[in-house]
């Protein structure tokens, strides 16, 4: 856990890493969220290793709603499936921004994940999830999530098997 102290239109504040894993455990498609904050050097940047929930994109479902149309799996699906993901999780981390921002009123809180891990089945989608409460460029937020993505898929992770 780490706490940050930001200052905002009222004054000084204070942000524990532990109340936002609560604010990203009360979403049903968020699971097994780890605050994993204190394993980066980077200062007012919170970071989570999360697992998104099963129910959001339940293979069986769509492998049945193909065998139905006699359909086959190609990689080519399994393309547009990790595209869907990725845009499922970056419409969550626009509406976690927001909420951040809402909440304590600051304007700098920038959000940003990346997928590191999907198991063969494509169910299980492992990813890390950053919360930077400074200005920061979208470039260097994507560049430290997929450094601490790679670190997480290299054993980091408790999920990693």
């Amino acid at each position: 856990m780490i706490k940050l102290e930001l200052k905002n239109e009222k004054g000084k504040f204070h942000v524990q890493s532990n109340e936002v894993k609560d604010i990203l455990g009360l979403r049903p498609d968020f699971e097994d969220i780890q605050d994993i904050s204190n394993s980066i050097n980077q200062k007012n940047i919170m970071v989570f290793d999360c697992k998104l929930s099963e129910e959001v994109f339940d293979m069986q479902d769509i492998e049945e709603l193909v065998e139905e149309l006699g359909e086959e799996l190609d990689d080519s699906y399994f393309d547009v499936l990790f595209e869907d993901v990725r845009a499922y999780l970056k419409d969550a981390t626009d509406e976690i921004e927001e909420e951040l921002q809402d909440k304590y009123r600051f304007d700098n809180v920038r959000c940003f994940f990346d997928v590191y891990n999907i198991d063969e089945t494509f169910t299980d989608f492992k990813f890390v999830f950053l919360i930077s409460f400074k200005e920061i460029k979208i470039a260097s937020l994507t560049n430290l999530a997929k450094i601490v993505g790679k670190r997480q898929l290299a054993g980091g992770s408790k999920f990693y098997s």
